[in-house]
């Protein structure tokens, strides 16, 4: 078995830490949308209780929604790859964080295709299309030669 991981491969094994990694470019978004939305109410109306109750709820919506969106990235985001003799598998840092099971895949119907500038190589895996690029995986070479000297 030869397995190589991606730069998203998990630190830590505490789920919630690594979803709030996630989660935090979302939620600072949405604290951005907030925060305009706070500044343009107390130059409208002044500050009061139902601004500071606008900030509070909205403030909730925004992690929500961040950890929503953050738990969705965990799911597609790719973090290790593993060939066993002719086939292969991909987990997800879902997969990883939360022992889930998953599937090898026959090398022979991976398709692999690189870009022109060879710095992305698209796969078929569990009937998706999925993109490796090569900042994310330090072995983008090795992975690639691999997937392409197994082709029939």
């Amino acid at each position: 078995m030869t397995s190589f991981h991606s730069k998203h491969f998990p630190n830590s094994k505490n789920g919630l830490l690594v979803l709030q990694g996630f989660a935090m470019q979302y939620i600072a978004g949405f604290n951005v949308v907030l925060m305009l939305g706070i500044l343009v109410r107390v130059v409208s109306h002044g500050a009061g209780l139902n601004t500071l109750w606008i900030a509070v709820i909205g403030e909730l919506i925004a992690v929500g929604l961040g950890n929503l969106l953050a738990y969705a990235k965990l799911k597609k985001t790719y973090a290790q790859i593993f060939f066993v003799n002719e086939h292969f598998s991909l987990i997800s840092v879902y997969e990883i964080l939360f022992k889930r099971e998953n599937n090898a895949f026959p090398l022979r119907y991976a398709n692999p295709r690189l870009d022109g500038e060879q710095n992305i190589l698209t796969i078929h895996f569990n009937d998706q299309i999925i993109t490796l690029r090569r900042e994310d995986w330090e072995e983008f070479d090795l992975i690639r030669d691999y997937l392409f000297s197994r082709q029939f």
